[in-house]
Parts: C-alpha cells; structure tokens; sequence
C-alpha cells in the first residue's frame, strides 16, 4: 500500500529490482501534470493501468487510461525517443526493448480499439491534451475554452 492508500499487486522481486511502486499514483511531474489537465475535462481516469491485452500476458501498462471512452495517453520522455545511458543502464539494448516495447503496445491499443495518444517531452500538454480530446471529439471548442480559463484562473490564485 502505498502513502495514498492505493492497493496493488506487486512481488518483491519488481518493487527491489525493477523499482517498479504503486501503477495509480503518476511517478513523474509532467505524467502528473497531464493526469491534472485530463481530469478537468474528462473526471479520474481508470484505477486500472493495464488493459486486458490477452497477446501480452505479462502487460503492458499505460500511463492515463479512460477505457469508457477507449483512450489512453502516454507521456512520453526523451528515453523513448534516443538512447539514454542513463534511463537505459547503460545498455543500448534496453533503448531498442523498450521501442518494441512501444511498438508492441501501439499496435495492442489499436488492435484493441484503445485510440492511444501522445504527449512528447517537447511538446506543451496544455494545448496538446485538448487537441487530443477534440480529434476524438470527446470536448468540444467551447467546452475546451472555459475548462482553460477556468484552469488559468486557478492556477494564477
């Protein structure tokens, strides 16, 4: 359990070795970000992290997931993008896993009607996240309009 409470299953084995913790609190500011900016317009996303991908026993977990409007968000660091000595351990293998990693779970959502969205380390996810929403005509304009002003307004009080 973590310090929110959350429960969760998860063998000591990740916890030490994969530093793998609780999959429904966002580990990293900017997922946090996006998952605050998702919440204004669409309510709490899915407790559940890991959709039932029957090809991939194991599971692939997505960072921000509505399964009731089939859309799922991934915020993507630069360790996605090139090889990272860093986030990789120093291995360039684990850069080219972790793109099949990316790859297997693009195609998976698609096989499974999940509309799987970006948002990149490079880009601003106050315009992006709307952008998103509105090319899957889950808001509208108008709504998209008042939620940033709103959003504005209470960030600069």
């Amino acid at each position: 359990m973590c310090d929110k409470k959350h429960r969760w299953f998860a063998t000591f084995d990740n916890i030490k070795h994969l530093n793998s913790w609780c999959p429904f609190c966002p580990k990293y500011k900017r997922e946090k970000l996006c998952h605050e900016i998702l919440t204004k317009y669409l309510g709490p996303p899915s407790l559940i992290r890991k959709p039932n991908f029957p090809e991939c026993s194991t599971g692939l977990e997505l960072n921000i997931y509505y399964p009731e409007y089939g859309f799922a968000i991934e915020v993507q660091a630069v360790q996605h993008e090139k090889y990272i000595k860093f986030f990789h351990n120093g291995d360039p293998n684990n850069f080219i896993k972790q793109q099949a990693r990316d790859q297997l779970k693009k195609e998976l959502c698609e096989k499974n009607q999940i509309a799987l969205r970006y948002v990149w380390y490079y880009e601003d996810p106050y315009i992006d996240i709307p952008e998103h929403l509105r090319e899957l005509s889950l808001i509208n304009k108008l709504k998209t309009l008042i939620s940033f002003v709103r959003f504005t307004f209470i960030f600069l009080t």
